[in-house]
């Protein structure tokens, strides 16, 4: 499948999943689901598709379909040969508004047919909606491109309104975004981290990993949500998770959505966002506010955070970077990567204050925990202590395990 995009990967999974083919997924970007799921949350999906067979392969451009009689044979690209069967091509596309240029109606330089909020064309009497327009994009206020389904069916009301004599406006879009794979769904909303910084956003995001229901119920996946904010002004650009019950993270997705679309919200107003509480639904803190309540922290300077892939790749290189590492999990699961490896400090948080001297005050140090909360809290006592600087991983071994890192 060439292609790692939403058609790409669902293609992928159909195919996998209900026949039992061998799949490949070539992609030219750096990651699958690119501009829609920041580095992290890619990596999770990727893993998903490799635990259930599914070679992945990025930053791979095709170069060649070879075959013969008519039948294909291989997929070759810029770093290997590919046997093949069958090839998909998923590659994305972008709208052909040549028919309406020629019409004389206004086409934005990506191709799409430039609508005003009443879906109207630059010629008052044409109007036009669904895959082939251009639309204001809610967060960046420029005009964007979105070709969903769910969009197209919402703008052809409006346009079916405004024909029978109504007044009826599409005020744009958020971006809201949903895919399920094998054992993880994965839904978004807004910006990325790396697509607001494009956009000229100071932007940060912070992520936690969190029971999707309360602790206690016996029904429960555990969630990962990543927030995105503007640093200067606290507004909130986007959010992204995963998840193995798809409804519980859409549910999340969802009530943000909302909120963006009507207005702009900071991190102040999702952390205290309204939602429906009952064991079987959700924790008495939800996840949702939980990550808002993460930013405020990082915003306010009480911790640096980074994603578990970088951690991971601080481990990776610890031969280098001399940095000091701390496993704030429960004893027995952090003295038994420190048998292992005598690089890893086993100082739960029970023991950190207690034991705040064995941690070298001259040197950076990483926490890292099964979620994050633990290495929070151990982050700032040592703090206190006079150690200076201090990173956590969030979303902690949870967020580790779900991209298939390991030690």
């Amino acid at each position: 499948i060439v292609g790692g995009g939403f058609i790409g990967l669902e293609a992928a999974v159909a195919l996998a999943d209900m026949w039992g083919v061998k799949v490949s997924v070539v992609e030219m970007m750096d990651q699958i689901l690119p501009g829609v799921l920041s580095h992290s949350l890619a990596l999770m999906a990727a893993h998903d598709c490799q635990a259930h067979k599914v070679d992945v392969h990025v930053s791979e451009k095709v170069l060649k379909i070879e075959g013969t009689d008519g039948a294909v044979s291989a997929v070759v690209t810029d770093k290997r040969r590919i046997p093949a069967q069958m090839v998909i091509f998923a590659a994305g596309f972008t709208p052909n508004g040549g028919l309406a240029k020629e019409a004389g109606l206004e086409v934005a330089p990506f191709g799409a047919i430039v609508v005003d909020e009443h879906m109207r064309t630059s010629d008052p009497a044409i109007y036009a909606g669904g895959d082939c327009v251009c639309i204001k994009n809610i967060i960046t206020g420029k005009p964007g491109y979105l070709p969903l389904g769910s969009m197209a069916n919402r703008q052809g009301r409006v346009i079916g309104t405004n024909l029978a004599g109504g007044d009826a406006t599409f005020p744009g879009y958020v971006g809201s975004w949903a895919v399920k794979l094998f054992d993880m769904a994965f839904c978004g909303v807004g910006l990325t981290v790396e697509r607001a910084r494009k956009e000229g956003y100071d932007a940060l995001s912070v992520g936690v990993e969190q029971l999707d229901h309360a602790h206690f119920y016996p029904e429960k996946s555990m969630m990962t949500l990543e927030l995105v904010v503007d640093k200067p002004s606290r507004r909130v650009l986007g959010l992204q998770g995963a998840c193995a019950d798809p409804d519980s993270l859409k549910a999340r997705i969802d009530a943000v959505a909302a909120a963006l679309q009507y207005s702009k919200p900071t991190v102040d107003d999702i952390s205290n966002l309204e939602v429906a509480y009952a064991p079987p639904f959700a924790s008495a803190m939800d996840v949702v506010n939980a990550v808002a309540n993460v930013a405020d922290n990082a915003l306010d300077g009480r911790f640096t955070p980074i994603t578990g892939d970088t951690f991971m790749e601080l481990w990776k290189n610890r031969d280098k970077n001399n940095v000091f590492f701390i496993d704030a999990r429960p004893a027995a699961a952090g003295r038994a990567v420190q048998e292992k490896h005598p690089d890893w400090h086993a100082i739960p948080l029970e023991e950190i204050a207690a034991r705040a001297n064995e941690v070298p005050k001259d040197r950076p140090v990483a926490i890292i925990c099964n979620t994050g909360l633990r290495a929070y809290d151990s982050l700032l006592i040592l703090a206190r202590s006079g150690v200076k600087e201090l990173v956590n991983a969030s979303g902690g071994m949870q967020s580790v395990i779900k991209m298939g890192l390991s030690m």
